[in-house]
């Protein structure tokens, strides 16, 4: 009866550690840190942008992007006059996250029309 008694709660201590223990379905990377950081001081746009494509590729080696990264490196990319990666970025967003679509389909048609109305092309 000890014996099973003392089996039960290591069991259930166990349980206990596995539960708390930190696990993410999605790759973040070091986003959070990068995000604080460049809102508090524009010149780190860099690093910003460098966490954006570390924690893309370390969720793309995983399946597990992280909602949002996408388009937001898309966005960083359009911020800097660079269309076609940004609408990569936009569609694979749309693509991967379908809950996106709406917002994903308004920012690549104004893409789209943007380039039709100023000869580009995307």
């Amino acid at each position: 009866m000890i014996r099973k008694l003392a089996l039960l709660t290591a069991l259930v201590g166990a349980a206990a550690l596995t539960a708390c223990a930190p696990s993410s379905r999605f790759e973040w990377g070091a986003y959070e840190q990068a995000l604080y950081s460049y809102s508090q001081n524009p010149e780190n746009r860099g690093v910003y942008k460098m966490a954006l494509e570390n924690a893309i590729e370390r969720g793309r080696a995983r399946d597990a992007i992280a909602p949002g990264l996408l388009a937001e490196l898309g966005y960083l990319h359009l911020e800097e006059g660079n269309s076609v990666e940004a609408l990569k970025y936009f569609r694979e967003e749309r693509a991967r996250f379908p809950e996106s679509a709406v917002l994903m389909d308004r920012v690549i048609n104004q893409l789209g029309a943007s380039a039709s109305l100023t000869g580009g092309e995307i």
